[in-house]
């Protein structure tokens, strides 16, 4: 008997490059700041945006096309079945965009502080694969698809429970990086956007866990055999 499985793989893109140097050059800044600088403080804007793409279907695979797709992205429970119906891939990251505000000083620096966050949280990319031998419209292609799309709709679940978590660390993080003098406005804008990232990775990495208990639930021998039970073309 096969079973019906789904795959998600979830990755924090970090979106700028060489971290370490950039918060160096923060913690230099922050360091020779001034009761001035600080001054300018004001605490900034929070937006989160929800983005969960449409699902895209693959239909053109086989069993054994979709298991090499399982095992090229990294899912290790894939080999542990002889061949894969269905499978569901979601890429779920942050993406944060950081505004600064900035004044030029007579010693040729500049007072920044940090105007404005912006964030999407979502499935930047969701791709749902079904056995071609399945054909639309027949009982199995129905069950297989039914069985993808919720976990689909977990995924869109918890994201939504945990924007609001993810907000709150992120305004409390935002609001502790006071105004600095820095050399270069555009890189210390890039180093402030590596550390809330950074500052971000312990909750997102609670989320991933939470969301993947929340898809196992349906991901088990007795909902498989359930979900064939519905069928008798498999």
């Amino acid at each position: 008997m096969k079973n019906l499985i789904r795959f998600f793989r979830s990755t924090l893109c970090l979106l700028l490059t060489a971290i370490p140097i950039n918060l160096a050059v923060n913690n230099v800044a922050w360091a020779n700041t001034d009761k001035e600088c600080l001054a300018s403080w004001e605490e900034p804007q929070i937006a989160i945006e929800i983005v969960n793409t449409k699902p895209a279907l693959d239909h053109g695979k086989s069993s054994n096309q979709i298991e090499m797709v399982a095992k090229k992205s990294g899912y290790a429970k894939s080999t542990r079945h002889a061949s894969l119906l269905g499978l569901t891939y979601s890429f779920i990251t942050p993406r944060l965009g950081a505004a600064t505000k900035y004044k030029r000083v007579k010693s040729g620096k500049y007072c920044l502080r940090l105007d404005r966050v912006s964030l999407k949280f979502g499935a930047q990319k969701t791709s749902i694969y079904i056995d071609r031998k399945y054909k639309k419209g027949t009982c199995a292609y129905k069950a297989i698809m039914a069985h993808e799309l919720e976990h689909v709709r977990i995924n869109e679940r918890v994201i939504a429970d945990y924007v609001p978590k993810i907000k709150r660390e992120l305004t409390e993080r935002a609001a502790s990086i006071r105004p600095f003098y820095t050399k270069s406005p555009k890189t210390a804008g890039k180093s402030i956007a590596n550390r809330l990232l950074l500052e971000l990775d312990p909750l997102i990495d609670e989320f991933n866990v939470i969301r993947m208990e929340a898809n196992d639930v349906i991901d088990t021998q007795e909902s498989y055999a359930a979900t064939q039970a519905k069928c008798s073309d498999w």
